[in-house]
């Protein structure tokens, strides 16, 4: 193939982690016999320059910076300009940030060609974070239009680009806020490290005599641009508590900014000149030494964490990495030690994590180095740079081939069989699919049975701690046990997805014997100390029972989460005797659909607030036509169908009484208006936010 890569940082200066990545994914695409060849922007005060390095053509543009109107200008035309003789002898566009970006895509030969832009971090939001750290990261109203001019130039920029290259789930969700690029026009491919430069030390004693480190006490770093979104402020004063406690300890901070003068007079405040020390800019062939002397790692990020090369980068070096809960640090940390993620980004915390981490290390040295050995191979496996560009070189081959994308064609709908094609609503980034016979929806591109185990077994009992219940949640199970009661005399009650085990503990008061099943070792953990009752980690589609062994089965709140809700269903009914009930709870998507639709239209200001995300909206969404037939499909008789009772307060806490009459005036109106359709239309029309189902088993002879 034919590439050309347009940039809007130099690829002759490596300074920065978008630097990095644009001369890796260049330089080892060229390695592999492709023509590369790099169009980026000449560092400031640099005349431009049209050299060879390596097997690449680097050609630089000039662009003037006298004002920040003149320098968005100058860049987008200087780009066009300079690009016009590189266009015919190229197949693919390789963009790596707006402005040049938006000039070579809006030029006459640019717009024909197939194009991938690296998103690596939103434009407007950085320029924003540097506001008035620099002559043209400017402050109030100029500011503003600067964000705004920006923010509109890489909208442009992404919605002209084939496709959109992320590095993490944190940098799509930015995308579907600022922008609403939905998640199929994404192709997701993690950044790297050169495992062969970055690489564990043999002798990390040596290392650090090497650069003139101590021997004996434990270090910590960092390398940063010295920048206010970088956290390195909050850092230092976790080192002031840290270097109470534990004197020895050091931190070492690369990196340059326009924040240096202030940080440094802050450790001057706090005391802390004989335990900080600032490298100033590390070059790129030292970095590795760095990581290697160090004992650990350190990322205090505040803000926009898009992917983080260096935590990659020490990784591959073998020295752990504690970082807080911001961008894609967890995607990062969490599968290797969840324990590596900061609880919170204040100093305290901060500092009382770090300080139990260096005893542990010095504790047991053992432990350290395994803990050493299993942060290399976590890099190996998931983040050479080899394996990126081999999804780099697949994708831009796609791009050049034109092929169309994978799972366009038709699916069969899971609650009546026929045909589910792709529909207009997006909802989070995800497109879905709707039946035009009974209107029930699911994403387009299903997850993974590994995707769906992650999601439950490490992000959702984060987002809802399985011990803790809202009492609108204990009143809605209170509601379905006593529904049940009415078609059931008790017995042996499975709770499937039982979560912390509520239901079950509400369930044995109501006078069922119950037993629960979970994807999540946590849920199943806590869901024994809570209702005493003996619960098993199982698939809702693989239940570990008997043919008819149990009285009756509750799927509260999973049909949507699945990815086999037909399946579950039947598993179901084979688990149940002869006449066992099912008890069903969903939220109805004819409801959540509606809503989904108008509020992601918005703009980013409602989805950046997340409030386009109030409906629910998973895996499916049945509405009550759907989930009737989807039950009936699965072998059962449904006996009811009716509005089921709120199950939470609105998200977030009132923060004052009249929010929270609001709140409760707006949850009666709900509930008073979804029982006024379902009494004037006999039952037969659910508005209500969730639809519960109850239903009978066909024996065998009717089946």
């Amino acid at each position: 193939m034919r590439v050309l890569a347009v940039s809007d940082v130099s690829a002759l200066a490596l300074e920065g982690g978008a630097e990095r990545v644009l001369w890796e994914a260049s330089s080892r695409l060229a390695a592999r016999g492709h023509d590369v060849r790099i169009l980026s922007r000449a560092p400031a005060d640099v005349p431009p320059r049209r050299l060879r390095r390596g097997r690449i053509d680097v050609v630089e543009f000039a662009s003037s910076r006298r004002s920040l109107l003149g320098f968005l200008r100058g860049a987008v035309q200087e780009a066009r300009r300079a690009a016009a003789p590189l266009l015919a002898e190229t197949d693919v566009l390789h963009l790596h940030q707006p402005l040049s970006g938006y000039g070579v895509l809006t030029s006459a030969r640019g717009r024909r060609l197939p194009s991938l832009y690296t998103f690596h971090s939103p434009a407007p939001l950085e320029y924003r974070s540097r506001r008035r750290m620099t002559a043209h990261h400017l402050g109030g109203a100029a500011g503003l239009a600067g964000t705004l001019t920006l923010w509109a130039i890489e909208r442009a920029c992404l919605r002209r680009a084939t496709r959109i290259h992320v590095l993490s789930d944190f940098s799509a969700a930015l995308l579907w806020k600022l922008y609403r690029i939905p998640a199929e026009r994404l192709v997701k491919i993690p950044g790297g490290a050169d495992l062969a430069r970055f690489r564990p030390a043999g002798d990390r004693r040596h290392v650090r005599v090497e650069l003139g480190l101590p021997l004996d006490r434990p270090l910590l770093f960092t390398v940063r641009n010295l920048e206010a979104r970088m956290g390195l402020d909050t850092l230092l004063a976790a080192m002031a508590i840290i270097a109470r406690r534990m004197p020895e300890a050091h931190l070492l901070i690369g990196g340059a900014g326009s924040l240096r003068p202030a940080l440094e007079a802050r450790v001057d405040a706090l005391g802390l000149d004989k335990h900080v020390t600032f490298l100033g800019f590390v070059p790129d062939a030292e970095l590795p030494r760095y990581y290697q002397a160090a004992d650990l790692f350190v990322l205090p990020t505040r803000a926009l964490e898009g992917f983080g090369l260096v935590t990659v980068e020490a990784l591959a070096c073998g020295t752990p990495v504690l970082g807080t809960r911001v961008g894609a640090t967890p995607e990062l940390l969490e599968p290797l030690d969840p324990s590596l993620v900061f609880g919170a980004a204040d100093a305290e915390t901060m500092a009382a994590e770090l300080l139990a981490f260096l005893a542990r290390q010095r504790r047991d040295p053992f432990g350290a180095a395994a803990l050493r050995a299993a942060c290399r191979r976590h890099a190996e496996t998931r983040y050479g740079w080899e394996h990126a560009v081999s999804g780099l070189e697949r994708t831009l081959g796609e791009l050049v081939a034109r092929g169309a994308p994978a799972g366009a064609g038709p699916v069969a709908c899971e609650a009546c069989g026929a045909p589910m094609p792709v529909s207009a609503l997006l909802y989070d980034g995800r497109r879905y699919r709707r039946c035009a016979s009974c209107r029930a929806r699911r994403v387009a591109t299903l997850p993974s049975d590994a995707e769906l185990l992650r999601e439950y077994e490490a992000r959702y009992p984060r987002r809802f701690p399985p011990g803790l219940i809202e009492p609108p949640r204990r009143e809605m199970m209170q509601s379905l046990l006593e529904r049940a009661g009415r078609r059931a005399g008790g017995g042996r009650l499975l709770d499937v997805g039982c979560g912390g085990g509520h239901f079950m503990a509400a369930a044995v008061a109501c006078g069922w014997r119950p037993i629960g099943t979970d994807l999540s070792r946590e849920a199943c953990t806590a869901a024994r100390r809570t209702a005493g009752v003996p619960v098993t980690q199982a698939d809702a589609d693989a239940l570990p029972f008997r043919t008819g062994a149990l009285d009756a089965v509750a799927l509260v709140n999973v049909l949507d989460h699945t990815t086999r809700p037909l399946a579950v269903v039947r598993e179901a009914a084979r688990v149940l005797r002869p006449g066992g009930l099912l008890i069903v709870r969903v939220p109805n998507g004819a409801f959540h659909a509606a809503w989904a639709g108008l509020l992601g239209r918005l703009g980013p200001l409602v989805r950046w607030r997340g409030w386009d995300a109030y409906p629910i909206l998973h895996v499916f969404a049945f509405g009550p036509a759907a989930l009737r037939r989807l039950v009936e499909r699965g072998g059962f008789e449904v006996l009811e169908t009716t509005n089921s009772a709120l199950a939470s307060p609105a998200p977030g806490p009132a923060r004052t009484a009249l929010a929270a009459l609001a709140r409760a005036a707006v949850r009666r109106l709900t509930r008073g208006a979804a029982a006024l359709v379902a009494a004037v239309s006999g039952g037969r029309w659910l508005a209500g936010p969730s639809i519960e189902v109850y239903a009978r088993r066909r024996d065998e002879a009717r089946r």
